[in-house]
């Protein structure tokens, strides 16, 4: 899977940006503040319909943009056919008028102008409007930032948000579990404190205790055969990786670190009735505490090495080879599951790495469809790299094509800012 021509209009720093792409090793160079950031973020908003940046999309909107709107657009080449992908991002804290909303939905002028109908994000593939549920899958994707060391060295929300993202990417099935099994977590949590208050009669609970455990079964499941595949994976790469950082030979080891510890390799109606039956057990804590305690809203995620936990005892050093090695088995998964490569976005990722270390991690993503990297400085890529990387220069949201490999063809560099 490749992104053969990305537009943006008033995305970021981007008043207009028309720019076609190359596959193989992208590379987005400038100072910072530049607008090198900025196109992988839109990159992974057709993919996702969110910023790996900010939880609010509106930030994406370009200060002083005529019609309040940000418009993402890609053409995708996959495996088996292209899709037209395009994001539009509202700035909601504006009102805008109703001729600007018409272009911003239908690309021109409508006559008679459409009316001023407030959204916050509009999603079309192939022209056809989609929610934001269905866009997951479509175009596949996995993000490396200097923030994502938080997979290791954060909270257990980070990793299950990590997990999350990546399985909605390839199960729709996992998707709809897990949004299901969120307004249930949600309104069994005010049962509880109801019930906690004395407001709500304890009798109300076995249905939700039902409805919770019969969710949570495939998403335990899920989540469990991902990390079992990825371990392998992460496993190598963190071996070439961190080879010289005097670990134990121990290889890797992901743990998946669900709060129900029963096992997980039963039938799903066993499992399910035994995860019912934890929940009655707990059931005196839950009232008392007045929230779920079991589930996989409370799972995690550990890194070992040996019996060394990474998480809290691996410098630095181990803890990002741990993250960059677990991203490229998420790429690996999705690959496997889909057919379909994901494209890798990798945000400053070399900057923190020494030179060793960064041939080794480029080598190991050289034969990907796509990878779109941005760096502040050109000499942090190794010399083997820049005869085959596509080099862009980035200042001030002018994307310019500095140099390509010579054997191969150059991309139309023509752009439109």
């Amino acid at each position: 899977m490749h992104i053969e021509r990305l537009r943006l209009t008033d995305f970021r720093n981007y008043h207009e940006l028309d720019i076609a792409l190359p596959r193989g090793l992208v590379v987005f160079r400038g100072r910072n503040a530049q607008g090198k950031s900025n196109l992988l973020e839109a990159i992974s908003l057709i993919a996702t319909s969110r910023s790996f940046r900010t939880n609010s999309e509106r930030e994406a909107v370009r200060w002083g943009a005529a019609g309040h709107f940000a418009r993402v657009e890609a053409e995708v080449v996959r495996r088996k056919d292209t899709l037209d992908v395009e994001v539009i991002v509202a700035d909601t804290g504006v009102e805008a008028p109703a001729s600007a909303i018409a272009q911003a939905t239908s690309g021109a002028i409508a006559s008679p102008p459409l009316p001023a109908v407030p959204f916050r994000k509009r999603i079309r593939v192939n022209g056809m409007p989609r929610r934001a549920m269905d866009l997951l899958g479509k175009v596949t994707v996995v993000v490396f930032a200097p923030t994502h060391l938080e997979l290791v060295t954060g909270s257990p929300s980070e990793r299950r948000r990590f997990l999350d993202l990546t399985l909605c990417q390839v199960h729709a099935g996992y998707c709809r579990a897990l949004g299901q099994y969120q307004k249930v977590v949600t309104q069994r949590a005010a049962l509880l404190r109801r019930i906690k208050e004395g407001e709500e009669s304890p009798h109300a609970l076995p249905f939700w205790d039902e409805q919770l455990a019969t969710l949570a079964v495939p998403l335990m499941r899920t989540r469990a055969r991902f990390i079992a595949h990825a371990e392998g994976t992460a496993g190598q790469l963190y071996e070439v990786l961190a080879r010289d950082e005097g670990l134990p030979e121990s290889p890797l080891h992901l743990a998946y670190e669900p709060s129900y510890k029963g096992p997980l390799d039963v039938a799903d109606d066993e499992l399910t009735a035994a995860f019912r039956a934890r929940l009655v057990e707990l059931r005196r804590r839950e009232i008392a505490q007045g929230a779920n305690v079991l589930g996989p809203h409370r799972d995690d995620l550990a890194f070992y090495a040996g019996d060394i936990n990474l998480t809290t005892y691996g410098s630095r050093g181990q803890q990002r080879t741990v993250a960059l090695a677990l991203k490229l088995a998420e790429l690996a998964y999705i690959e496997a599951e889909t057919g379909d490569q994901p494209l890798l976005l990798l945000d400053d990722v070399l900057s923190e790495l020494d030179a060793r270390r960064r041939a080794d991690f480029l080598d190991a993503v050289s034969d990907l469809d796509q990878v779109l990297l941005t760096i502040t400085d050109a000499t942090s890529l190794p010399e083997t790299v820049q005869t085959r990387a596509y080099v862009y220069s980035v200042e001030g949201g002018q994307v310019t094509l500095e140099a390509s490999p010579a054997s191969e063809y150059s991309p139309d560099s023509s752009m439109n800012m």
